[in-house]
């Protein structure tokens, strides 16, 4: 009874088993089999509850119902060219549906994707003489970057567009052969090995995927702030009065998130010669005091320059003195003292949210933020300084998101997995949003950054760096193993000029505002017709995207 047997036998077929079970991850493609899969969780099943909360809105009612009250100017500036006939053309927006919205914002990850196939396809064609640095890629990059979002944000043939991007997107793909099957599957797979030898802790390598995603999401924005001078850009896009949900909307929220899922890296441990460090509170109030200076000292200069010239400014945007460089500039001394309450930052995002949404809905503070005379410096910037509490609490959920997918991964297997965190961040996100617009009926309001409105823009961001994501490892996982290690040709991660204006984000965003206001200035954009918009807004995209490059190429790093 108490002996034990000295052979144990084993049977093949469930040593086979457990092995393919335990390393299913090594050979994960998009197919017959797993697309079904991805579909059903991705879309089905996100599809329906939407559709169920869509459905049940006006049925099921377990809180207070935040209602618009939009009342219309009835007294219409004559002059479009006046100050008062623009401000008059952007208030009282009621901004478009979701569907339309993520419909013509999906353009980026389309044209993602068109890009990674025709890339692969040439690097695997002949890998030796590769180079994504010449002019023929770079105007490739020009065609199916810009111009599919110029013809997406200008409402011009956008289902042609995205028909186009996705037949573009399946002919690259088909020229992409797949990896080659080893005789032995029970060999090592080298890709597994070479993250064994190249993994050090606490190093963090760039991730291709999420420098495309920031880029793509600050040309989007960058675009969209002078468009919007234009009759050619349709007013649905244009951030909203009150409430409701816009394309610009979701630009100011992804400029907040994405830039919480990169700013994570200086609070991450790092290796400092074969020892982890981690950054002290102290060390952490003082980086954030030399990061806001430059900023909060852009958002004075702007103010100063747009009152010295009289420019247009829509006060229920912000407020009367506040701008968004102001709302950037104090998320860095505010984001140390975050850390400090609990150490996962979701936790801390959670109560920020849901105590600054009951204040609003809840207390008096709700009528007194929208309808308050401006009678002083607190109430002449409500706007602005109340939505700082949302876009903190969305600043730390992106930095909780970089937190999953900034530090490298310490096996193959970890970084694929990497696609399940990122999509239970969006299906929590995005289940925290219909719980407060269809079951609680409070409605997004990106002018007091509320808790829907932040939800929404973490569940989109989430949602499109995971498709960002997936696109990676189905594209790479049909390169033979040896052509799919980290030592690959310049061009072949990331398009130049996405690269570039992600090594000087905010620069760019700078320039780009900047050119704004001098166009603006210098021409009655409401008076140019659509063809002169378009050699317009083609000239200024040149112009904002050119000293990015070239501190690119010169290798300078402002910010």
């Amino acid at each position: 009874m108490g002996g034990h047997s000295e052979t144990l036998l084993k049977d093949p077929a469930i040593e086979e088993w457990v092995w393919m079970r335990n390393n299913s991850h090594r050979y994960f493609r998009i197919n017959r089999h797993t697309a079904p899969v991805l579909v059903t969780m991705g879309l089905v099943v996100p599809g329906l509850l939407f559709w169920y909360g869509s459905y049940s809105q006006d049925k099921v009612k377990l809180g207070p119902v935040v209602n618009k009250s939009i009342v219309m100017d009835p007294l219409v500036p004559s002059d479009p060219t006046s100050k008062e006939y623009k401000e008059w053309r952007v208030s009282d927006l009621q901004g478009s549906s979701l569907t339309e919205i993520h419909t013509v914002v999906s353009i980026v990850a389309l044209s993602y994707w068109c890009w990674k196939c025709k890339t692969a396809a040439e690097y695997h064609r002949n890998p030796a003489k590769f180079n994504g640095r010449t002019l023929k890629h770079f105007v490739f990059e020009c065609v199916v970057f810009l111009v599919p979002m110029f013809l997406a944000l200008t409402d011009t043939y956008l289902f042609t567009t995205i028909a186009v991007l996705v037949g573009t997107g399946v002919y690259f793909r088909k020229q992409i052969p797949n990896a080659p099957h080893r005789p032995d599957k029970w060999a090592p797979d080298p890709r597994a090995e070479n993250f064994k030898k190249t993994f050090v802790p606490g190093k963090i390598t760039p991730k291709s995927y999420l420098s495309i995603y920031r880029a793509e999401m600050m040309l989007l924005t960058c675009f969209c702030i002078l468009a919007v001078d234009f009759e050619i850009f349709p007013l649905k896009y244009a951030k909203v009065e009150t409430f409701g949900t816009s394309i610009m909307d979701l630009g100011v929220g992804s400029f907040v998130f994405s830039a919480g899922v990169v700013g994570v890296k200086a609070f991450l441990p790092r290796n400092v010669d074969g020892k982890m460090v981690i950054t002290t509170l102290w060390q952490q109030l003082q980086a954030g005091l030399w990061t806001s200076f430059p900023i909060l000292g852009l958002g004075i200069a702007r103010f100063v320059l747009t009152e010295s010239v009289d420019y247009q400014k829509h006060t229920t945007e912000y407020g009367t003195h506040w701008n968004f460089f102001f709302t950037l500039g104090l998320l860095p001394l505010f984001v140390p003292l975050g850390l400090c309450l609990f150490k996962d930052l979701r936790v801390t995002s959670m109560i920020l949210l849901v105590v600054s949404q009951a204040l609003y809905s809840l207390t008096p503070l709700g009528d007194w933020l929208e309808n308050a005379n401006r009678t002083d410096i607190i109430s002449a910037n409500r706007e602005g300084i109340f939505s700082f509490i949302g876009y903190l609490a969305m600043f730390l959920l992106g930095m909780s998101l970089g937190q999953e997918v900034l530090p490298d991964a310490p096996t193959f297997k970890a970084r694929r997995m990497r696609l399940v965190s990122v999509l239970g961040v969006w299906t929590t996100a995005f289940m925290s949003f219909m719980l407060f617009s269809f079951v609680l009926g409070i409605e997004p309001s990106r002018r007091f950054a509320n808790a829907p409105y932040c939800f929404w823009v973490a569940g989109f961001n989430s949602l499109m760096l995971w498709v960002f994501m997936l696109i990676e490892e189905d594209v790479d996982s049909k390169l033979p193993p040896q052509l799919s290690r980290s030592e690959r040709p310049s061009g072949y991660n990331v398009p130049v000029i996405l690269e570039a204006v992600n090594f000087n984000s905010l620069t760019t965003f700078l320039v780009a505002n900047l050119l704004t206001g001098t166009i603006n200035m210098k021409i009655e954009t409401l008076l140019c017709s659509n063809s002169k918009a378009t050699v317009i807004l083609a000239i200024y995209i040149a112009l904002f995207m050119l000293p990015a490059l070239l501190m690119y190429r010169a290798g300078i790093r402002i910010r």
